[in-house]
């Protein structure tokens, strides 16, 4: 029977802990082996002197990556529903525009008029443009108009609009990552999609959607203010900053998808920090925000 005293362990080393450690190792003289032998030797002292306790830091670092990666795996799947929401919702989006309320049909003319007089003769990039509703409004009198939906089958609809060629753009994009999106705007606009941002994420929204903008351009966002029993059921979670709506599409089918509200003093305290020249308005069925970007 062999005494196995020169038994070996073969660990496997990171390429960066390779490099660092042949680094230490010429700057002391001493062999990688050498420098591994006494790092285990230190571990092993401090396992007898203090246990487990030493690696609690490890364990909760660990935790805490644990749960950004649970934290980053429901963002992506609340962002997946809601374009398959958004998808699937395509050739109907548009009659909730057509709601039988005249303060709501007053309130909606004002949001139009309000838009197209400010985007008289300006460049502007639409956010979440979803079925071209809003472009329509403004293609005529604006210079320049670029609409960007993540869903295909809504840009479809919105090209189907045959607004002014040359004018007017239609493309696919994400609202998260503007970077490929080409040319310069003085006008920003978002319309019915700021409810649908993650509490956690408006001012990464905000920070990237500005800098697509030239300095000084104006822009304009509007949404929902929350009317109970209308849009669905309003469902609050436990665990979660954010609210939710039970939506059922003409097919049947039924979607839970984020949608935030807010009240004035909310909004002012949101985009407050992120604009000059901020104005508000919250109406009974919508809100809207305008300003000059910082």
């Amino acid at each position: 029977m062999v005494d196995d005293k020169t038994k070996r362990l073969s660990v496997y080393l990171p390429e960066k802990v390779k490099i660092d450690l042949e680094a230490m190792a010429n700057d002391t003289g001493l062999s990688m082996t050498q420098l591994i032998v006494i790092a285990t030797h230190g571990l092993l002292s401090n396992y007898k002197s203090h246990g487990g306790q030493i690696f609690a830091d490890l364990v909760a670092t660990t935790k805490r990556s644990d749960t950004l990666t649970d934290k980053i795996a429901a963002s992506r799947l609340e962002d997946t529903r809601m374009q398959d929401y958004y998808g699937a919702r395509a050739d109907e989006y548009e009659s909730i525009y057509r709601r039988n309320d005249p303060n709501y049909q007053q309130e909606l003319s004002l949001l139009r008029s309000t838009l197209q007089s400010l985007t008289k003769d300006r460049s502007v990039l639409e956010i979440a443009c979803g079925t071209g509703y809003w472009s329509q409004f403004i293609a005529e009198s604006a210079a320049r108009l670029v609409g960007v939906d993540i869903r295909s089958e809504v840009i479809d609809i919105a090209k189907a609009k045959n607004l002014p060629h040359g004018k007017v753009t239609f493309l696919e994009g994400d609202a998260y990552n503007l970077d490929s999106i080409q040319g310069s705007f003085d006008f920003g606009l978002a319309n019915f999609w700021f409810s649908h941002i993650p509490k956690n994420k408006i001012e990464h929204f905000l920070t990237g959607f500005h800098r697509k903008l030239l300095p000084g351009a104006n822009v304009f966002i509007a949404d929902n203010v929350y009317v109970p029993g209308r849009g669905g059921e309003l469902i609050i979670k436990e665990q979660s900053e954010d609210t939710y709506k039970l939506r059922e599409l003409a097919d049947g089918s039924k979607h839970e998808i984020l949608k935030n509200y807010y009240d004035y003093n909310e909004l002012y305290e949101m985009f407050k920090p992120f604009s000059t020249d901020l104005k508000l308005f919250v109406g009974s069925s919508f809100w809207y925000v305008t300003y000059t970007v910082v």
